[in-house]
């Protein structure tokens, strides 16, 4: 490698190669490099998500009306979902638990679900979990697929 400088033309002209393009194809003052890009404004998928579960929402609740955001209506009609045995809206729920209170596992008691009833459908939707995890290890373990035990 050489350690000369390059020297720049002294008759005015300029010259064109690695890292130096021609002047008349550089951007110009004023105009975008990308003008189909994104325009100014436009909100990402992630704010206008955001602004609707913020929107508030009319519930009829108990025989009352009760004004509240989309977003904590959605939550409480997965809450009730998983408390009345769907295992889907359970396991989001108990997922959701576990990584607000850290990856530790979250005991049902710790729930805080209200009324005595409600507790006891939670603990059984977590002990069904636990047996169904349990038991896809174990079947992951056995034997009987010609493996050896991990």
């Amino acid at each position: 490698m050489s350690n000369r400088k390059r020297s720049s033309p002294r008759n005015g002209e300029y010259s064109v190669g690695y890292g130096r393009p021609p002047q008349h194809t550089r951007f110009q003052p004023g105009r975008s490099g990308n003008p189909k890009g994104r325009p100014r404004g436009s909100k990402s998928f992630s704010t206008v998500l955001a602004e609707e579960l913020a929107q508030p929402v009319t519930l009829l609740e108990n025989g009352e009306r009760k004004r509240m955001p989309k977003g904590q209506a959605l939550v409480k009609q997965i809450v009730n979902k998983a408390l009345s045995n769907d295992a889907k809206a359970a396991a989001l729920v108990l997922d959701q638990i576990r990584r607000s209170e850290g990856f530790g596992k979250a005991p049902a008691a710790d729930v805080g679900v209200g009324l005595p009833e409600n507790k006891d459908v939670v603990e059984s939707i977590v002990r069904r979990i636990r047996l169904a995890t349990k038991a896809e290890e174990e079947t992951e373990t056995s034997p009987e697929n010609g493996e050896a035990p991990k």
